[in-house]
């Protein structure tokens, strides 16, 4: 409580003052993260601008990246198999031989890795291309939309609720954040999950022991991953932002 004697003789109280200051002024942190919460949607909704064409699209390039993701860990344990016919035999002129008798559907080995490079590279192109596409022609949807709503708005709306930077970053970086979101990411995320679940179904078949304890090494894994991922994450948001308010020069 601060109190100040005037020339009258009488007294100022000052709390109430600042305590009425204080309170009608507003958080500007608590403000933009109030905006950030808003403007955040579901991953699911970014795809509310697919067609019937679109659908098609990504559910050819799911199957395609579910079967890349089976030819890795299948190529993996052909690779395991051949390595342990090597190890089996001690006698140089039956390597041939014990090589020769690793299948998988009567099939050799030799053939084996043929034709399993034969099916990652159709699932590979695929893939990627089905989810590249699709990812183009849905970034090409929305920034076409947000144009003609911007197309809509009154002369006001550009004074006050929006700038020439804030448009220019929405339709040049936005609308290819979002591309890059459900393209090509998608299928990728697609084939490593089914290579990972692939993988710890063959592991635990062969050897479950073994695959329990090297389970042990996933968290620290995981950990690793996240730090090295989210953080250029959080700065590509902060460059960005950056570039957003630069563009409003």
């Amino acid at each position: 409580m601060t109190e100040e004697t005037c020339l009258d003789g009488s007294t100022v109280n000052y709390q109430n003052t600042s305590l009425k200051a204080s309170g009608n002024q507003e958080n500007p942190d608590n403000g933009r993260k109030e905006k950030e919460m808003a403007d955040k949607v579901p991953f699911y909704k970014l795809f509310s601008f697919a067609d019937p064409a679109d659908y098609v699209l990504m559910v050819v390039g799911t199957v395609a990246a579910t079967g890349a993701g089976i030819c890795l860990f299948l190529t993996t344990g052909t690779l395991g198999e051949m390595l342990n016919s090597f190890g089996e035999t001690l006698d140089r002129k039956q390597v041939v031989h014990e090589v020769s008798k690793v299948y998988i559907l009567s099939t050799p080995v030799s053939s084996k890795y043929v034709y399993l490079a034969l099916g990652f590279g159709v699932a590979s192109f695929s893939q990627v291309a089905c989810w590249t596409v699709t990812g183009q022609r849905q970034a090409a949807r929305i920034r076409s939309l947000y144009l003609q709503s911007l197309f809509t708005q009154e002369i006001a709306f550009f004074d006050k609720e929006t700038s020439t930077g804030d448009i220019i970053e929405r339709i040049s970086v936005d609308t290819f954040t979002i591309q890059d979101a459900i393209g090509e990411k998608v299928g990728r995320f697609i084939q490593l999950s089914a290579s990972v679940v692939g993988g710890f179904a063959s592991a635990f078949n062969k050897g479950w022991l073994l695959s329990l304890v090297l389970l042990s090494s996933i968290p620290p894994l995981i950990l690793t991953s996240s730090v090295t991922i989210i953080q250029p994450a959080k700065q590509a948001s902060r460059g960005q932002a950056a570039y957003s308010v630069a563009a409003t020069v």
